[in-house]
């Protein structure tokens, strides 16, 4: 299970880079069981940029149900208009587009630097 854990380091300049700016409040949405979300935030040092995490093991929704975005939302008291979601798996953006979310389908870091900047995110 840890042994399929890796960090994509170009993806991770782009988060640091939003992180370093202080601009944004980026929180992170996954489904884990609670070791491996435990162990994933510690290796690879995501409390360097996340402020808030919603994983499935704690908040009891998984994606692409609508209810863990709604908590994140809830939680975070952000407007959906305000958020911009990204996922690896186009299955997961359906319901955070329905709530009104901006959406970006991750395929690598220069694509999701320039699907950012077109929601006015500034990397």
């Amino acid at each position: 299970m840890f042994a399929q854990s890796k960090e994509y380091p170009e993806a991770r300049v782009v988060l640091d880079q939003l992180a370093r700016s202080k601009n944004y409040f980026i929180a992170a949405i996954n489904n884990e069981p609670r070791e491996l979300n435990d162990y994933r935030i510690e290796k690879f040092d995501l409390r360097r940029d996340f402020v808030a995490f919603f994983s499935s093991c704690y908040v009891r929704s998984r994606k692409p149900e609508e209810l863990i975005y709604r908590i994140a939302l809830e939680v975070t008291q952000r407007r959906a208009e305000e958020c911009v979601f990204v996922d690896d798996r186009p299955l997961n953006l359906e319901n955070p587009r329905r709530l009104g979310m901006k959406a970006v389908h991750y395929q690598n870091a220069s694509q999701l630097a320039s699907e950012l900047q077109k929601y006015g995110v500034e990397v």
